[in-house]
């Protein structure tokens, strides 16, 4: 079992941009000490919620600082950019990681019609696919030239390459069951999202699985791991976990219930997804079918029944998220490491 930290650099309003910034790199880099496998850093462009947008910025950050724990993008907003643009700059920060990179990548959900190439956002799909192809040519380490539909370039070639190869390890951020499928189909492994209920996450699971054992027969599927982002919280006690971090999960998915696409609202944890309508209902499911959250004991069961039922084996913790002060989430971040982790070394 691989335990993982995530940052969304989340932007409190009793919190100015620069102390969220420095908070936010300093429980990343602890956990490099504190023997996390890894950190995955998202971006949410024109979100209050999360001042972090360009991810690749905090990868160098946290490059900088850090020696041995593994960096992750969760995700690269691909449409944002031009694909050439993120194949340089992904080498660059793999150079300069010395090879730590772990590239998830994914369309987004904001739904604002914006996307890197000028068209419109029900375009990504097809403009994501088309991205992908050219940066895998670019890392590719010689001349090449593309012809597409969203992108036409001449010969080329792309500087520097990755160090490692052919390439990074590539995670396909997936809340569609589409995307599920595609990501099977091509041999990707998945990144899963912090909002699937646990019997979805089984579903999907399972689905990958299936198909991608009938693309390529030869592969051992069950190789491919699948990190899977949630929200966690080691508490000092079940009721002290639960009155920590409700302010912060009803402020959360307020702001995000009408943010995200009609996708990422049909197949959110809650047919409703809106946590004013039933508080305490909408709690109750977070906490039982999408959470980690509760004492040392529970987050140990927790963590083993997800392992088990559903063969989880990458947490990403998102422990610092909109609510909680520093000093709270640096304390699961210890407890989890120091109470729950041990249970599965």
């Amino acid at each position: 079992m691989k335990f993982s930290i995530f940052s969304l650099m989340q932007w409190p309003a009793n919190r100015s941009q620069t102390s969220s910034f420095k908070n936010e790199i300093d429980q990343l880099t602890l956990a490099e000490s504190q023997g996390y496998f890894s950190a995955w850093l998202g971006e949410d462009p024109f979100s209050f919620g999360g001042i972090g947008p360009a991810v690749h910025l905090t990868a160098a950050s946290l490059a900088a600082r850090t020696s041995t724990i593994r960096i992750g993008t969760a995700t690269t907003i691909l449409p944002f950019m031009h694909p050439l643009r993120v194949a340089e700059e992904v080498a660059m920060l793999d150079i300069l990681s010395e090879g730590r990179i772990d590239w998830g990548i994914g369309r987004g959900g904001s739904g604002r019609g914006i996307s890197g190439d000028g068209s419109d956002a029900s375009q990504s799909p097809k403009v994501f696919y088309e991205q992908l192809e050219v940066i895998r040519l670019a890392w590719a380490g010689k001349p090449f030239s593309y012809q597409g539909v969203f992108y036409n370039f001449d010969e080329l070639q792309c500087y520097p390459s990755p160090v490692q190869k052919p390439a990074p390890k590539t995670y396909i951020t997936a809340l569609g069951s589409s995307t599920v499928e595609w990501a099977a189909q091509n041999g990707y492994p998945v990144l899963g999202d912090p909002y699937s209920t646990f019997a979805r996450l089984a579903e999907n699971r399972q689905r990958y699985l299936d198909i991608a054992a009938k693309a390529s027969p030869e592969v051992d599927v069950g190789e491919n791991e699948s990190p899977t982002l949630r929200h966690v919280y080691v508490g000092e006690t079940m009721q002290n976990a639960r009155d920590d971090v409700t302010p912060g999960l009803i402020s959360y998915y307020r702001s995000i219930q009408n943010a995200g696409s009609a996708t990422n609202r049909a197949e959110a944890p809650l047919s409703d997804n809106d946590p004013d309508n039933d508080p305490e209902g909408f709690l109750k499911s977070l906490f039982d079918d999408c959470t980690i959250i509760g004492d040392a004991a529970f987050c140990r069961d927790r963590v083993a029944q997800l392992n088990e039922e559903i063969g989880l084996d990458h947490i990403i913790c998102w422990q610092n998220f909109a609510g909680l002060d520093a000093e709270q989430s640096l304390a699961s971040q210890k407890r989890l490491i120091e109470e729950v982790a041990p249970a599965f070394a």
